[in-house]
């Protein structure tokens, strides 16, 4: 039986993934695994550049750009048109075509499929799928409430084949706005078994960041907290890298070995610049920018904080599945995540802070690094039980039944890592 051949469609993909969009970063992790389990899978998404090539490889991922990216309500209109008829041309050679996420592109989706069935006479059946996820206020649903295109998109689901979900919030909101029940699926969370990293792996990742930004420098008893996400939000202590930012100086003088890496991009980037210098505090704060490929990051940090709802999509996720201790704001998207896919214990298995109290960012803090080997061997152990009660198997024979929905269809092996 051949491979499925799936055309993944995002507004923003490599090399914008961690820190800059992490529904970017966990639309490449996504397409990376598939490729990995034998699906022929491609990417098709707008330029962000002048200069950016139009097609490149990534591992065994095609990744197109077929047109530059829209910047307003009327080239995106524009945008949506032209990517639907370039979605037409392709869908012969295509078994589904999937949205990563419920906005605009769904409807360039949906508009291909309802054109592709007309023009084939049901010849070749093309599955279109669209993802609407993300947790509070970084939510599908939640975008599609604050904006004037919200309705129409919602309208275009019924033209597709099926909407993935991940909560019963958004099952609820879809159904109560026409779209049918049988449409739904629930996508289960998969985590791959956690590999020990070895003191020279560690030793040997961090080397290779100091050659990518200085400002990775580090020593063999440096201790890295790491915080990455988009910078968004109010300028302030709102922010969620506004309140590392405003904690900074008390935990550096916490620990002359601490280290703390700021990933990410986004319109408050100088503020937290400005701040960190002003704090006294820009010596042992890198700000390197956004990382296409995070692995030697999490070869080298030794804690994560996790206070925006837009991480809860990707840099969260991974954090937990690297094994790596967590201080977590407590925040009901962050409640709502963890309660909807684990059992209840994983919530005693955090560092909690109330972010409305800044002091308590720092009373988390000192809760780890007072004992952090002891800290990061629960964390490992949290990851192992993980990855046997939520096995990256289960995930990936849901996207099997997706989009190889024949019953006498095979999944293949995964390939070696």
């Amino acid at each position: 039986m051949s491979a499925s051949r799936v055309m993944f469609v995002a507004r923003h993909f490599w090399p914008h993934c961690s820190g800059r969009h992490e529904s970017a970063a966990a639309t490449f992790d996504l397409t990376q695994r598939l490729a990995n389990w034998g699906m022929r899978v491609e990417v098709v998404t707008p330029r962000h550049g002048n200069t950016w090539p139009t097609e490149i490889m990534l591992g065994d991922v095609k990744v197109h750009r077929v047109a530059s990216a829209p910047r307003g309500d009327w080239s995106t209109q524009r945008y949506v048109r032209h990517l639907s008829h370039w979605l037409v041309e392709r869908m012969p050679t295509l078994d589904a075509i999937v949205c990563d996420q419920l906005r605009e592109e769904s409807r360039a989706v949906s508009m291909a499929i309802e054109s592709g069935a007309a023009d084939t006479h049901g010849d070749h059946q093309t599955v279109g799928v669209a993802m609407c996820g993300g947790w509070g206020d970084d939510s599908d649903q939640t975008w599609c409430q604050n904006t004037r295109s919200g309705k129409r998109i919602l309208q275009s689901c019924g033209g597709l084949d099926s909407v993935i979900t991940e909560n019963a919030k958004t099952d609820r909101y879809l159904v109560s706005h026409g779209v049918l029940a049988e449409k739904l699926r629930r996508r289960p969370i998969g985590f791959p078994r956690p590999a020990v990293v070895t003191e020279q792996q560690r030793n040997d990742a961090r080397l290779s960041l100091r050659g990518i930004n200085l400002d990775l420098t580090t020593d063999l008893e440096s201790r890295v907290l790491l915080w990455c996400g988009p910078m968004s939000g109010p300028a302030s202590s709102e922010s969620g890298v506004g309140a590392l930012v405003q904690s900074a100086r008390f935990l550096a003088a916490r620990d002359q070995d601490l280290r703390i890496w700021i990933l990410g991009d986004g319109k408050i980037r100088d503020w937290v610049h400005t701040e960190l210098k002003a704090e006294g505090v820009r010596g042992v704060v890198a700000i390197p920018g956004s990382f296409s490929d995070m692995t030697e990051i999490w070869h080298s940090v030794d804690a994560v904080v996790q206070n925006e709802d837009s991480q809860l999509r990707s840099t969260f996720p991974a954090a937990l599945a690297a094994g790596i201790p967590i201080i977590i704001a407590d925040r009901p998207a962050a409640r709502d995540y963890l309660q909807t896919h684990f059992d209840p214990s994983i919530l005693d298995s955090l560092a909690w802070y109330d972010p409305a109290k800044p002091s308590t960012l720092r009373k988390a803090f000192r809760s780890v690094w007072s004992d952090l080997e002891m800290a990061k061997q629960h964390a490992f152990e949290l990851a192992r039980d993980l990855s046997r009660r939520h096995p990256l198997e289960q995930e990936l024979a849901f996207w099997q039944s997706i989009l190889r929905p024949s019953p006498n269809q095979n999944l293949p092996s995964p390939k070696a890592s």
